[in-house]
């Protein structure tokens, strides 16, 4: 048959547009929920289309991944046209995606090969893992070989992101309720990081100009990246956004920067108002 499909979450964001309508990508509907109002997060939403949904701080929206009956629709179109997809969906971690996929796909079992790929990331990495995968497919690799480039890259993938409402930490259960209204009262910046595909607190500063010197410091362990994404709240780069930028192109004045907003889902988790950076790490280096 023809070339091999890549099915991803809706909810990631690519660092060039174009793949979101790649002729090799499909996208299945993660949404997010706030009471009865629903809203898919397509990679073309920005939080300002989806500001209504969130409703007062304490009461954020949830966060609906794509549905088995989802994935066998896109499953079953698709083997009409590939009898090879590769599925790679936000961290099992951190929503039913991979799950629902792995599920859905045991349906067409001897009839397409369907391999399921946790990303254990989310939002600018999961859309670095599928572009790489539609961009390597378009140059005739074998499932083997994509399958090898995305495990690969997953290992090489790094995020870190600071945020300054802490109620959502508590919604998350990463902190407690107490700790949540304390660290509030005492400006407290929480500096989170990906692990095991979840976000988890690494550590805290007191001021948002130190929040950004940090994650400068972090960026700059690497001694070489391949790709490098700035995460925001708004399409246009904040004055913040492009201090980061400014200084990390000092240290890497060959890598590619770019700047995106990481959209409802990631916000769910992590609030209106953070900034983060993901990485990739050159593969010569992590070698």
């Amino acid at each position: 048959m023809s070339d091999i499909r890549i099915v991803t979450d809706s909810s990631a964001r690519f660092l060039q547009p174009h793949f979101a309508t790649h002729r090799l990508v499909t996208l299945a509907p993660a949404s997010i929920r706030w009471h009865s109002d629903s809203l898919v997060d397509d990679p073309g939403l920005n939080l300002e289309g989806a500001r209504g949904l969130f409703g007062a701080p304490g009461d954020p929206p949830t966060t609906e991944a794509p549905s088995i009956s989802d994935f066998e629709s896109i499953y079953g179109g698709l083997q009409h046209e590939s009898d090879r997809i590769i599925s790679i969906h936000t961290s099992s971690a951190i929503s039913g995606s991979y799950e629902n996929a792995r599920r859905a796909s045991d349906q067409f079992r001897g009839r397409c090969d369907i391999q399921v790929i946790d990303s254990h990331t989310t939002s600018a990495g999961l859309g670095m893992l599928a572009a790489a995968a539609a961009q390597a497919a378009e140059q005739g690799a074998d499932m083997e070989a994509l399958v090898r480039l995305v495990l690969g890259m997953i290992t090489r993938l790094y995020m870190v992101i600071f945020l300054d409402e802490l109620v959502y930490l508590d919604r998350g259960g990463l902190i407690s309720r107490s700790q949540s209204i304390l660290g509030n009262m005492l400006g407290i910046i929480p500096f989170l990081t990906m692990e095991n595909g979840r976000l988890i607190p690494m550590e805290k500063v007191r001021t948002r100009l130190r929040a950004l010197e940090k994650l400068v410091e972090f960026v700059a362990e690497f001694a070489q990246i391949d790709q490098l994404a700035i995460l925001q709240s708004n399409p246009t780069p904040s004055e913040e956004a492009r201090v980061v930028a400014e200084r990390l192109l000092a240290l890497y004045p060959q890598a590619p920067i770019t700047h995106l907003d990481y959209g409802p889902t990631l916000a769910t988790q992590v609030g209106l108002n953070a900034l983060g950076v993901v990485v990739l790490e050159s593969e010569e280096e992590a070698l």
